[in-house]
């Protein structure tokens, strides 16, 4: 079996590294936080002191970052990922970043004889630790497919989207769907119960009517309707405030750079960056319904 490289074990990395062990990869870790690499270490992975070392000993190397200055702080200089993979060797990044820093990264590596796909994952971290993400695939047809068994490992659903760099262009299309979707759910439990609707009759109405989504199905904001909402556990994350904010911040650059006006994505940018600045913002991104209330004169 391939060797490979996992850096970043954060919540959602964690999870997809160990699946990676358990179907008896090759694995050495690093991450700069070092009880998650105790973790993977226990489950049978090397670790790393640096991106190059894992490079070195890898012939994959995933990454799956926060952010586009995370993901070329690691790829890049004298103890990046770069400086470390040989000609024939192959990097998948799992992280969400802008599309530009994708392919940035993807034509450094290719000068290098690398291949690069980008595979930005959707889904919380229970599905990161049982394997059946969403993943999105960006590159070559033939280095997708080369990638496949191992993409399988950590996703249940997985598709090839075009070139390099297409996966974070669908991963942030999608993020912004739901978070719209977000805000109409969220909105609409607001008028609802404000007008004495019970929030438990508006939930079975709206997922059998052409109220329903993804969102309504997994972040209804009222506790005690669905059990496993972020809202039963005082919002907590799921998928946080700041990362939302992240990729719409991502999606608004990509947008205002190629002229597309986006009304609903910059509203919603808004409200959630005010439910960081209001100290929420490592809850769920669903938070928002909290900021949303406040504007209407109530506590959520």
């Amino acid at each position: 079996m391939e060797r490979i490289g996992f850096i970043g074990l954060g919540l959602m990395g964690k999870g997809m590294a160990l699946n990676l062990v358990k179907a008896k990869y090759p694995l050495t870790v690093y991450d700069i936080n070092p009880q998650p690499v105790k973790e993977l270490v226990s489950a049978g992975a090397t670790a790393a002191s640096s991106p190059k070392e894992v490079a070195e000993k890898s012939e994959v190397v995933i990454t799956m970052l926060t952010s586009s200055p995370h993901v070329e702080q690691v790829m890049f200089g004298p103890s990046g990922i770069l400086a470390g993979l040989k000609k024939g060797n192959t990097i998948i990044d799992m992280s969400t970043i802008d599309p530009m820093v994708t392919r940035k990264v993807a034509a450094a590596a290719s000068e290098k004889g690398i291949e690069m796909i980008d595979a930005p994952v959707s889904g919380a971290p229970p599905k990161a630790a049982d394997g059946t993400l969403s993943i999105m695939v960006g590159g070559k047809k033939e280095v997708f497919e080369k990638c496949k068994p191992i993409l399988d490992v950590m996703g249940k659903k997985i598709f090839h989207v075009g070139d390099v760099g297409m996966g974070e262009v669908v991963k942030l299309a999608n993020n912004l769907m739901a978070a719209l979707a977000g805000m109409g759910v969220f909105e609409g439990f607001l008028f609802g119960t404000r007008l004495g609707a019970d929030p438990r009759v508006l939930y079975e109405v709206a997922t059998a009517s052409s109220g329903n989504s993804w969102v309504l199905q997994t972040r209804v904001p009222v506790p005690g309707v669905l059990p496993d909402s972020p809202a039963n556990k005082d919002f907590a994350p799921g998928f946080t405030v700041d990362l939302m904010v992240k990729d719409l911040g991502l999606i608004l650059s990509a947008a205002e750079a190629n002229k597309i006006p986006l009304l609903g994505a910059t509203l919603i940018h808004q409200l959630l960056e005010a439910t960081q600045a209001a100290g929420m913002n490592k809850k769920d991104w669903s938070a928002v319904y909290k900021i949303i209330c406040r504007l209407a004169g109530q506590e959520a």
